[in-house]
């Protein structure tokens, strides 16, 4: 996978945006500056660093929420508050959506009917994160 491309997907900027981080020489490969965005690394098998964190690659994510009342089940809407407002930022980045959708003022009481799992699984870890409000 590119680099740039990996770390897109983990939400540290568009791809023109990482060139212009790489210019600073903030990211490196298995101990080395990296200088080529479209340098191709394994996250599984390499280490990214940037600014100094070590970055873990996910695929995918699963992350599970308890509805409140009030909050609707979309990606987006211009009147009313969303699921997706109720995830920390650091999740933000992966783009989640919502699979199933509740009535406004429907309440999460039950795993096969109202908590929502927000879809995006990781490859190398299994464990899902919960979210309850």
């Amino acid at each position: 996978m590119r680099l740039d491309k990996l770390l897109s997907h983990l939400g540290y900027g568009t791809r023109s945006e990482i060139k212009k981080i790489m210019k600073n020489g903030v990211v490196t490969v298995d101990g080395k500056v990296a200088k080529d965005s479209a340098q191709h690394v394994d996250p599984f098998k390499q280490q990214v660093i940037i600014n100094d964190k070590v970055i873990f690659y996910r695929e995918h994510i699963y992350l599970m929420l308890n509805k409140p009342p009030g909050v609707i089940s979309a990606t987006e809407d211009h009147v009313e508050k969303i699921v997706i407002d109720l995830l920390p930022e650091q999740y933000q980045a992966f783009k989640p959506f919502p699979v199933g959708r509740l009535d406004k003022d429907t309440v999460g009481s039950s795993l096969s009917f109202t908590i929502m799992l927000l879809a995006i699984l990781s490859r190398s870890a299994s464990l899902a994160c919960a979210f309850m409000r």
